[in-house]
């Protein structure tokens, strides 16, 4: 695992003051020491949404998102954590390096010569397509599918001609066979014991990762040739369940829904005719990794899948798989549609036959994933001559399609509907529902239970191989925010504590000035109670170096990812440094700490005096004398710190 060093981290929060960064997509007006804004992250009228250049931050009073500048590029662009900070070092002029292990660094040196390669496959097959002679059966192929010069360009499509020539023009720039044969594209001849293109003579479809970088391709035979569509196998830098085809173009939409459809050319056909949201699977069935990708940049995703048999069998399948993942993950929360195109065609056809907007209407008419259960399950069990459905079959796919749902109001709801016609009631329909859901939990439970102590042990023994790293404290690993996970935590604290912590941030930089504050009245985690709060007290001293400027946009990291009294500790420590805000006069605010402080530690002494008593009234001899002595020194710290109180 790569590390990023945390003094680049504190370079760049430096560098990349939160008002330019939130001002290159949100139109900011200055009012008092904020700035306000519409939110960019959900729908409003009225601008709710406040940057506070002082502290590094920014926070939506609307949906509630906030965090410093690193936050907002990985909620904004859909970045995970490393990349954000990468994005905002090209952007700020900080060099983010990249550490680790040297066989991570061979890997990636690996990876960007395969990726080297494919950028130079892409130009070639580009300028194949275009050359007047060799191109010309790509070019009849892309008329005949009504493919326009600018659909043409924007994909990047081309053609690798029959006679290959690829080979030789990458041997020409200096790259060796072995390493044309990782990137996916090549296969080793039997007679020349050379690589060859594997694409010849087919119409070519780069494919990108979410951020537009090639890292495979698809080729669609021109004429009768089997298979009518080859892509690139897996390579270092490919991994088709991980990947959707159009989802650099997708993911910039916004739209906050995402359609997926089977092939290359129904989503060209789909962009080319306004649906830029467009995505397509890469021939393989749609992944619980393709899901999760979907869930970054929509919060609904609407399926088309094939009218024939074999499209109907793979909705099933996706269907099964989505909700299976839905269940394991409670953080992922994306709402399901199937959409059903008119007769049978294929999202292309029908556009080319009735345009964009009847199109619209089909997409509008999805149906949850609930409801085409529903009416798959009585379709597919009516005799189609009689009318009469078949209710032993009825019943049997109804509590399988209902054991597949994430929560009970689906589940009820299915019940509901199927109930007359079973001529049972909702609840008897739903507890046979349960019962089924019930013997596949157990089965997916013992499935997880192994997958979840594989993935265990390889992870202890990632971290047992980067032990000698990850001590090194100058580092952070570069984990996303978004996968961090944290245990369950006393998350209490009285409103003293965290009044305290307020001015310990709000302080800043004068706590290391021991004219201002002597070291033994800086806080430490033992002043507090609360688990969440002591640990963001740790935090706090080890990230704590004199300098207040960007103290608040560091923390804010973990603050978004904690609670405080059930409420999420980011809301309640803004609000309480503001509080802490509102005197400039440094005098005056390191009185209210200190006060605050010593208030803070009498109480802890009070209780201890009290646990002590306790103990003292079942003591005897000896152990009695101790108790006696423990409970003058703090008697005599208690009155030290009321006396410090009193001078305040």
């Amino acid at each position: 695992m790569g590390l990023i060093p945390e003094n680049v981290i504190d370079e760049i929060l430096t560098r990349a003051d939160i008002e330019s960064v939130v001002g290159r997509y949100v139109l900011l007006k200055r009012s008092g020491s904020n700035l306000w804004g519409l939110c960019p992250f959900h729908s409003e009228k009225t601008a709710s949404f406040s940057v506070n250049p002082a502290k590094g931050i920014y926070k939506c009073f609307g949906c509630g998102k906030g965090g410093n500048a690193i936050n907002f590029i990985m909620e904004i662009e859909h970045m995970n954590y490393p990349e954000a900070i990468r994005h905002l070092g090209g952007l700020y002029g900080v060099e983010v390096p990249e550490t680790g292990f040297s066989g991570d660094n061979i890997q990636k040196e690996e990876k960007n010569r395969v990726k080297e390669i494919l950028k130079e496959a892409a130009k070639y097959y580009y300028n194949s397509f275009n050359d007047e002679h060799i191109g010309k059966p790509a070019r009849d192929y892309a008329a005949k599918r009504g493919l326009t010069k600018q659909t043409l360009d924007n994909f990047g499509l081309g053609y690798s001609p029959i006679n290959g020539g690829l080979y030789e023009i990458l041997k020409q720039k200096g790259y060796k066979d072995e390493e044309m044969l990782k990137s996916g594209i090549f296969a080793k001849s039997s007679k020349t014991n050379k690589p060859y293109d594997l694409f010849r003579g087919r119409f070519m479809f780069p494919i990108f990762d979410s951020f537009g970088t090639i890292i495979a391709f698809g080729g669609r035979a021109l004429g009768d040739e089997k298979p009518k569509y080859i892509n690139s196998p897996d390579s270092l830098v490919y991994n088709k369940q991980n990947h959707l085809y159009a989802m650099n173009f997708a993911r910039k939409e916004q739209s906050k829904q995402l359609i997926v459809v089977e092939g290359y050319m129904d989503a060209i056909a789909m962009h080319s005719a306004g649906f830029k949201n467009t995505v397509a699977a890469l021939g393989t069935s749609f992944t619980d990794s393709q899901l999760k990708l979907c869930s970054r940049y929509a919060e609904e995703v609407v399926f088309f899948f094939d009218a024939d048999n074999a499209g109907q069998k793979a909705a099933l399948r996706a269907i099964k798989m989505m909700m299976d993942y839905l269940k394991k993950l409670t953080g992922i929360n994306i709402r399901i549609r199937i959409a059903k195109v008119p007769d049978g065609k294929d999202p292309d056809e029908y556009i080319k036959v009735n345009g964009a907007d009847k199109f619209k209407e089909v997409v509008k008419n999805a149906l949850y994933v609930e409801d085409y259960l529903l009416e798959r399950a009585k379709n597919d069990n009516t005799d189609p001559d009689s009318g009469v459905l078949d209710r032993g079959r009825y019943q049997e796919d109804i509590c399988q399609y209902g054991s597949w749902m994430n929560d009970d109001i689906k589940m009820s709801r299915m019940a509901g509907v199927a109930a007359p016609l079973l001529g049972a009631t909702q609840q008897a329909v739903m507890s046979q529902m349960q019962r089924y859901s019930e013997n596949e939990d157990k089965k997916l439970e013992l499935t997880n239970s192994r997958a979840l102590e594989r993935e265990r042990r390889e992870e202890l023994s990632k971290r047992n191989s980067a032990e000698v790293i990850s001590e090194d404290p100058g580092t952070v690993e570069e984990v996303p925010a978004a996968e961090r996970e944290y245990k369950k935590v006393n998350d209490s604290a009285t409103k003293e504590e965290i009044a305290l912590f307020a001015y310990a941030l709000s302080l800043g930089s004068a706590l290391s000035d021991k004219k201002i504050v002597e070291k033994t009245d800086i806080i430490r985690p033992d002043d507090f109670n609360g688990d969440t709060i002591k640990e963001l007290v740790r935090i706090f001293l080890n990230i704590f170096d004199g300098k207040n400027e960007t103290l608040f946009a560091k923390m804010s990291d973990y603050f978004s990812r904690l609670t405080i009294n059930g409420m999420p500790a980011e809301d309640v420590m803004l609000r309480a440094v503001e509080i802490a805000d509102k005197s400039s006069n440094v005098t005056v605010k390191r009185d209210m700490y200190l006060a605050l402080l010593f208030k803070v530690r009498t109480s802890i002494i009070e209780r201890e005096e009290e646990r002590l008593m306790n103990m003292r009234a079942a003591a005897s001899g000896q152990d009695k004398a101790k108790i006696d002595e423990m409970l003058r020194r703090l008697s005599d710290y208690k009155l030290s710190l009321r006396n410090k109180i009193g001078e305040l």
